[in-house]
């Protein structure tokens, strides 16, 4: 009996160790995880950044008349082009 309750012990003990190397290790793999998935956000805010920042420099105004003017041939109208209707 004495030797039976031994043996219980000993292989719950050896159950419970094997349980916590397996959850740290676990753990170990969800921290990179973590990681790699920072890195990308990190690294798609940096884009988004980037994007944004291109984004405001193609839509100036000064960008925009001067396709307008040399590319589409627009120009401001002239007084005697308007007219006003009332």
């Amino acid at each position: 009996m004495k030797n039976m309750v031994f043996w219980l012990l000993f292989i719950s003990i050896f159950i419970s160790a094997l349980e916590v190397v397996m959850s740290r290790h676990e753990a170990r793999k969800l921290f990179v995880e973590i990681q790699t998935l920072e890195k990308i956000r990190d690294d798609l805010n940096e884009e988004w950044t980037r994007l944004l920042l291109e984004q405001s420099t193609w839509a100036t105004d000064v960008r925009i008349e001067t396709i307008a003017r040399n590319e589409l041939g627009m120009r401001p109208p002239v007084n005697s082009d308007l007219v006003i209707e009332k």
